[in-house]
């Protein structure tokens, strides 16, 4: 038992200063508190404001918990401290609550600053030896935020720059293929778009029929829906799929993507859509199932991951996936595999 604590340390440092702070509230509502109340609501403050709060950060800086937390927690023990101790002898509350909080406010504010210009110098250098922004992207973020909040980072800036910013045309590379132009996978995705705008307008009118609030807070996730599609819409024919002397490299656009080591895989063969099933294991690049028209077929000796924009990567060890010019893909890869 011992054991799990000490390798789970984001449960520490929220376990820690929980309990910290429940003493502290069963301190307050205690009769020593009512005995003592003027000398004690100075230590007890002191311990809301200035102890926990530096406990709390003490914990986390060593773990993937970002440092940013330390503001919403420090607001968190105000509030507390605010409806726990009495209202005349919250003289130092008020205090913190005038200066204290403005200054870490602040101090974020200027810790996010020099965070974004770290990555804005990370990217440079990273971007010298990597052709694929996503990849670089994701890449700069990880070497600056947790995981999973780079992970956020990168898709929010990833959509935003395909879907409205990136409107040069690539040169494929003689190892790199095409998947959108014989699949019509695009316009299945553009006419996604406009059943979104179609529902929005809908789902508007009859929301602001009991809620305006509620109306213009589904009409902004729609707009925000159809903004996602149109970031990944346009990133497919900016990411082709390629083929290294040692991996496939398979993706589209920034929806998904998976890499496949050539000594895992057992048979590549050309398919189409009738061969796709729902059987566990069997996975489409583009998470469409049969709207994919896929022609390509790879099984796999040993399950792979395949990784979303959003969501958990998933395993499997049949993938389906469409390109353009399906039998040279299906002759080269052969050809790497024989040899």
């Amino acid at each position: 038992m011992t054991k799990q604590v000490l390798l789970k340390p984001q449960l520490i440092a929220f376990l820690i200063p929980t309990i910290l702070l429940l003493s502290l509230v069963l301190l307050i509502n205690s009769s020593l508190f009512t005995e003592h109340q003027s000398k004690l609501s100075t230590f007890i403050t002191i311990d809301f404001i200035i102890t926990i709060p530096l406990i709390y950060f003490l914990l986390i800086r060593k773990t993937k918990i970002s440092n940013l937390t330390i503001a919403p927690f420090l607001i968190v023990c105000v509030v507390i401290a605010s409806y726990t101790i009495p209202m005349a002898n919250q003289d130092i509350l008020n205090l913190a609550k005038t200066w204290l909080i403005p200054i870490v406010e602040l101090s974020v504010l200027t810790f996010i600053i020099l965070k974004v210009r770290k990555a804005i110098k990370a990217y440079k250098e990273v971007a010298t030896t990597h052709k694929d922004f996503y990849s670089t992207l994701t890449e700069t973020c990880k070497s600056i935020f947790p995981d999973t909040a780079a992970k956020l980072a990168a898709n929010e800036i990833a959509l935003i720059y395909y879907g409205f910013f990136n409107f040069k045309t690539i040169s494929l590379k003689a190892n790199e293929f095409t998947n959108y132009n014989g699949s019509g996978i695009l316009s299945t995705l553009g006419a996604l778009i406009l059943v979104v705008g179609i529902e929005m307008v809908t789902i508007h009118y009859l929301a602001s029929k009991w809620s305006i609030t509620f109306a213009w807070i589904m009409t902004g996730l729609s707009i925000y829906s159809a903004l996602q599609l149109i970031g990944i819409i346009r990133s497919v024919p900016k990411r082709p799929i390629v083929i290294n002397s040692d991996h496939l490299l398979l993706r589209f656009g920034i929806l998904s993507e998976t890499t496949i080591p050539l000594d895992v895989i057992e048979s590549i063969q050309l398919a189409d859509s009738s061969d796709f099933n729902k059987e566990k294991g069997t996975r489409t690049l583009s998470l469409l199932g049969e709207m994919e028209h896929s022609n390509i077929m790879i099984h796999l000796k040993t399950p792979q991951h395949i990784e979303f924009i959003y969501g958990k990567p998933k395993l499997y060890t049949k993938l389906l996936c469409f390109v353009d010019d399906n039998q040279r893909f299906k002759t080269e890869v052969e050809q790497l595999l024989s040899n």
